[in-house]
C-alpha cells in the first residue's frame, strides 16, 4: 500500500492520519516492527520527515517472534546495504572511550545490525559529533563506503536547529572565520590565510526570538569540526547548555545543537540521498541562568504550530 504525504510530516503523523482509528502506541510499533520503507529502505524512526508529495510504502505486518530480534535501542532514520543512519542522543559518545558506562552509539547500532541480520558486521564511523552533540548520525556498513562519504562529506548540505543566549545583531546573517585547530582538539582564530587554518562558513536565520534566547536554523556552508559552537560564541550567543565554549549558568541544560538534516551524496547510486528528522519534545525546554530576571525556574519555548493546537 502506498501512502503519500500533503505536506512534510513526521512519520508517526502520517500513519496516524492514514489510519484514524489506530492509537499512537500501535502507530508506533507498525514503524518499529518494519512495516514502512521508503526509497526501498525500511524506516524504523516514528521522527522521519516525509516529504511533500514523497511516498512511503506500507505492508502489513503479520507479527512472529523475530520481531523481537529486530527491536532497537537506537532509532534508525535510514537502512540500506551500504550504510545506517540513526539518531544520536546527547551526552551519548559515537565511539567507544576508556572506561565507558554507557554504550556508546557504535556499540548500541552494531548490536541492532545483529539482531536483525543474525550476522557481526563491522560499521565505519563517517563522522563524529562530540558527546554533547545530538541529531542525525551516520555509519557506513562497508569500508569502501565509509572512504567515498568522508570523502565528499564537505559537500553535503547540513541543517541544524540551536538555542543560543540573546538575541543575535542580525536576525539572518553569513559568518566567516579562519579556524586551526590545535592539539587536545583546541581551536584558535587565526587572520585570514594563515598557514593551517582553515576559512569556516556559517548561515543562519532566526526562527523565533524569547525574552533571553533565540532559535535558530543553522546552515554550514564548510565542514570543521565544533566550528558552529565557536563561531556562534565569538560572536556573543554561545549555543545553551554549551559548556566548552559558553559560562557555567547556561550549562545546566543539554547542548541545544541539534542536526535535523542532512543531504549527501550516495556512496553507491551517487544519487542525492536526504534524510530528515524532527526536534525532540525537550529540545524547546531551557533552564533560565540564575542572572536571568524571571521568578520561573523554567521556561518552555513552545513553537507557534503547538500554541494553535
Amino acid at each position: 500500500m502506498k501512502i503519500t504525504a500533503k505536506e512534510n510530516i513526521s512519520l508517526l503523523n502520517l500513519i496516524l492520519e492514514t489510519f484514524p482509528e489506530v492509537s499512537v502506541s500501535k502507530a508506533k510499533k507498525i514503524i518499529i516492527y518494519g512495516s514502512i520503507s521508503h526509497k526501498e529502505a525500511i524506516i524504523k524512526s516514528p521522527e522521519y520527515i516525509v516529504g511533500k508529495g514523497e511516498s512511503v510504502e506500507y505492508t502489513k505486518y503479520s507479527g512472529g517472534s523475530h520481531i523481537a530480534r529486530e527491536k532497537t535501542d537506537v532509532p534508525i532514520l535510514y537502512e540500506d546495504e551500504y550504510l545506517i543512519a540513526v539518531i544520536k542522543p546527547s551526552g551519548v559518545n559515537v565511539d567507544a572511550s576508556p572506561n565507558e558506562k554507557v554504550k556508546s552509539l557504535y556499540a548500541l547500532t552494531k548490536s541492532y545490525v545483529k539482531r536483525k541480520w543474525g550476522i557481526r558486521q563491522n560499521l565505519f564511523i563517517v563522522h563524529e559529533p562530540q558527546g554533547d552533540e545530538a541529531g542525525i548520525c551516520i555509519f557506513a556498513k562497508t569500508k569502501k563506503a565509509q572512504e567515498i562519504l568522508k570523502r565528499n562529506f564537505h559537500l553535503s548540505k547540513r541543517e541544524y536547529n540551536a538555542i543560543v543566549a540573546g538575541k543575535p545583531k542580525h536576525k539572518n546573517d553569513k559568518l566567516n572565520l579562519w579556524l586551526k585547530r590545535g592539539s587536545k582538539n583546541r581551536i584558535f582564530l587565526e587572520k585570514p590565510q594563515t598557514e593551517g587554518a582553515e576559512l569556516c562558513v556559517i548561515k543562519y536565520s532566526t526562527v523565533e526570538n524569547y525574552e533571553h534566547y533565540t532559535h535558530l536554523v543553522i546552515n554550514p556552508e564548510t565542514y570543521f569540526p565544533l566550528q558552529i559552537r565557536f563561531i556562534l560564541s565569538h560572536i556573543g550567543n554561545t549555543i545553551v547548555g554549551d559548556s566548552r565554549f559558553g559560562v557555567k549558568q547556561l550549562s545546566a541544560n543539554w547542548l541545544k545543537l541539534y542536526l535535523t538534516k542532512i543531504e549527501l551524496q550516495h556512496p553507491a547510486t551517487g544519487k542525492r540521498l536526504k534524510i530528515e528528522t524532527s526536534l525532540p519534545n525537550t529540545f524547546m525546554k531551557v533552564n533560565l541562568p540564575i542572572f536571568a530576571p524571571s521568578n520561573e525556574k523554567k521556561i518552555e519555548l513552545e513553537d507557534k504550530k503547538e500554541d494553535q493546537e
